[in-house]
């Protein structure tokens, strides 16, 4: 009977052990969040609660994601190039898409070091019931399946549920099919993002009492249309729907922040805020009839969604982690998105999770958060649109091979020579370098080249998955 109750004990101060040692994780993913769209970083909107969080930690005025939502998504996820997993693109409905279930997803490597896992609203990278995010490591998943435009479809004079399927609000548990919760229309969207956050909200409390610890993604709706507030904030900034959306996002990240205050455990949670991509610019007429949406600042850069300007690119990022991250500070250093993946393996202390049989784009940052390291272990950031290599950007000079201006644009350019920018003296990539300089700069060819090779030798190495494949994996 002693040893059962010293055995026990043993584990109990064991699992507790483990629990102070692995921080608890949280990802807070804003949907088409320009740069310019929180007070710190020059709104007109104030953001308090995101200003705060800002100060408490690092942000990053270089965090690079992809072009669209489900690509950034999908590099979060896997530490992977979309273009190697599929998911290069936003998919239209009925199209092939979802990561190949071969994939080892940043939930599943969490899960095999120990953390309880979930994931709280627009999932996006596989609208299939087998595709959805607890099939994909997540031990309980609550929200959409796939992109947040989905709630207007019913809307539209031609709707025909026999002909498309309808979209609807899913609750899943880890190796089971999700249930139906409710339709996603217009309403649903509406206090769609309270909800995600008061169901993370209750997820901390829940989890910070187990002794084990947590992962948990939470993706907000906001600011993707159809443009939708939640009644409490109808009208609150006097300046229309999209700053309303920002004072709701604000105000939703706030809550989740005081909850973790509150369960006690901030000093031993990593928290994560960040963009899928750059605010769209969404452009009267583009959104579904009646609505007045357009709004959004990408800041000082060029473009937005589905370009490869720095628009589309930077989205506010930074990261908070008591005592180990230093507060008030601010880099200007190259990070991506696919570098998450290995840097959250590394704070999990679970290094030796990361797969050695294909390959990993990400680097693991951890030191440089950490101020170990005043550089960046990234020097560059390599930008598909699609299938197309439309942009390598390195250090603080941008080639582009190919370019689009505009969300909604149909046609791309692509030219003959590189347009080469000197992006911190020129933010609008306006200036081009290699004619307008008498080709002076077609030396910085030499280093993006290499980086280009060394990506294509490895492709060839290690062929990318196609959209949709139940890819087995490589030989």
């Amino acid at each position: 009977m002693f040893k059962t109750l010293l055995l026990a004990s043993c584990i109990a101060i064991s699992a507790n052990v483990i629990a102070a040692e692995k921080p608890n994780i949280i990802y807070l993913l804003v949907d088409n969040w320009g740069a310019g769209d929180l007070s710190i970083q020059g709104s007109t909107i104030q953001t308090p609660n995101i200003d705060d969080f800002a100060n408490q930690g690092l942000r990053l005025t270089n965090f690079n994601v992809q072009n669209q939502c489900t690509p950034t998504r999908s590099a979060l996820h896997t530490g992977r190039l979309p273009i190697r997993t599929g998911n290069q693109k936003v998919p239209a409905p009925g199209e092939p898409d979802g990561l190949a279930n071969w994939e080892y997803t940043l939930p599943e490597l969490l899960s095999d070091a120990g953390y309880h896992t979930t994931l709280f609203g627009k999932w996006h990278v596989g609208a299939n019931i087998k595709k959805l995010p607890n099939y994909q490591g997540y031990d309980y998943f609550w929200g959409t399946q796939e992109g947040t435009n989905a709630a207007s479809y019913t809307t539209t004079p031609q709707w025909d549920p026999a002909v498309a399927s309808t979209p609807y609000i899913y609750e899943g548990y880890k190796g089971k099919d999700a249930k139906k919760v409710k339709t996603f229309d217009i309403p649903a969207k509406t206090t769609l993002d309270r909800e995600i956050t008061e169901r993370a909200i209750a997820n901390i409390k829940k989890q910070a009492k187990s002794g084990k610890p947590f992962f948990s993604y939470v993706g907000f709706t906001h600011f993707h249309p159809p443009f939708t507030v939640h009644p409490d904030f109808t009208n609150a900034s006097k300046a229309g729907i999209y700053a309303d959306t920002q004072l709701e996002v604000d105000h939703n990240i706030g809550l989740v922040l005081n909850a973790i205050e509150e369960a006690g455990i901030a000093d031993n949670t990593l928290v994560i805020l960040s963009g899928d991509n750059g605010a769209g610019n969404f452009p009267q007429g583009s959104l579904a009839v009646g609505e007045d949406g357009g709004g959004g600042s990408n800041g000082p850069w060029r473009g937005g969604l589905s370009t490869a300007y720095e628009g589309g690119l930077r989205t506010p990022a930074m990261i908070r982690y008591p005592n180990k991250i230093k507060a008030g500070r601010v880099s200007d250093e190259i990070v991506g998105d696919i570098d998450m993946y290995t840097t959250i393996a590394s704070f999990a202390g679970a290094n030796n999770l990361v797969p050695k049989d294909r390959p990993i784009d990400g680097v693991d940052q951890k030191d440089f958060f950490l101020g170990k390291q005043a550089k960046s272990n990234r020097d560059h950031f390599i930008v598909f649109v699609g299938d197309e290599l439309f942009a390598v950007k390195w250090k603080n000079i941008k080639a582009h091979f190919m370019a689009t201006e505009s969300t909604h644009s149909v046609v791309a350019t692509k030219f003959t020579f590189p347009q080469i920018y000197d992006i911190k003296n020129d933010p609008k990539e306006a200036y081009e370098l290699w004619g307008n300089k008498g080709y002076a700069h077609a030396w910085v060819m030499e280093p993006i080249m290499k980086r280009i090779v060394d990506l294509k030798t490895s492709m060839k190495e290690y062929r990318n998955i196609q959209p949709g494949e139940e890819f087995k994996g490589y030989e």
